[in-house]
């Protein structure tokens, strides 16, 4: 097939193409070794081409992680019930299994190469829905009298540092975090200690003068 064939083949969905050659891409090799030359080649496209899609490697890792965080989502909303802490009990432990089983995705979510997010909106956004769903527990589980009242954000924001703080511990220092128990016990005991937390929120200390 000549090459204005087999890019014309592909016109209709070179961008999913990209995304999924990218993913297993960095699956293999990391971030580092990603490039849009290279992907169209492999695809059998113009090396042009990907560019009418990302207008470079970033804006294609962006939306990589964007994708990403869909699929968290997807993962947290599976995790609803009706009781506010077994729904951050088990929205942790979603996170975490996410993180063990997309680490690299996970990596690039969250890790150094896409700062500031914020010029990629579609992934600020994603980032953001995310977080407010952990908020949306918080809220609700404040309404009902189990959590504290105080200051919702900033709860939502610690609980979120908590349960990421797990889930990295485990990718990164596995064999020191889980020294006395096994990985998914010693999560679940974390997140229990994070959750429990909520229950009570100090009021914040004004600055000394």
């Amino acid at each position: 097939m000549s090459n204005n064939s087999s890019s014309n083949y592909h016109h209709g969905n070179l961008r999913e193409e990209l995304l999924t050659q990218a993913e297993k891409h960095l699956l293999d090799g990391g971030v580092n070794e990603l490039s849009l030359r290279a992907l169209a080649r492999e695809i059998g496209v113009s090396q042009t081409a990907p560019y009418r899609h990302f207008k470079d490697k970033n804006a294609l890792l962006a939306a990589l992680a964007t994708e990403g965080f869909s699929r968290l989502l997807e993962v947290l909303n599976s995790a609803s019930t009706d009781d506010p802490i077994d729904d951050l009990m088990k929205l942790g432990i979603a996170y975490v299994h996410f993180a063990q089983e997309n680490t690299e995705i996970f990596r690039l979510m969250f890790g150094p190469v896409l700062l500031p997010r914020k010029q990629y909106t579609e992934l600020f956004a994603a980032g953001r829905e995310a977080f407010y769903h952990v908020q949306s527990i918080i809220e609700r589980g404040a309404k009902m009298g189990v959590f504290g009242k105080d200051d919702i954000p900033s709860m939502a924001h610690t609980a979120w540092a908590g349960v990421h703080g797990v889930a990295t511990l485990i990718l990164d220092h596995g064999d020191s975090f889980g020294y006395y128990h096994d990985l998914e016990s010693q999560a679940e005991k974390s997140l229990r200690i994070i959750v429990e937390g909520l229950k009570y929120h100090p009021p914040v200390s004004a600055p000394a003068a």
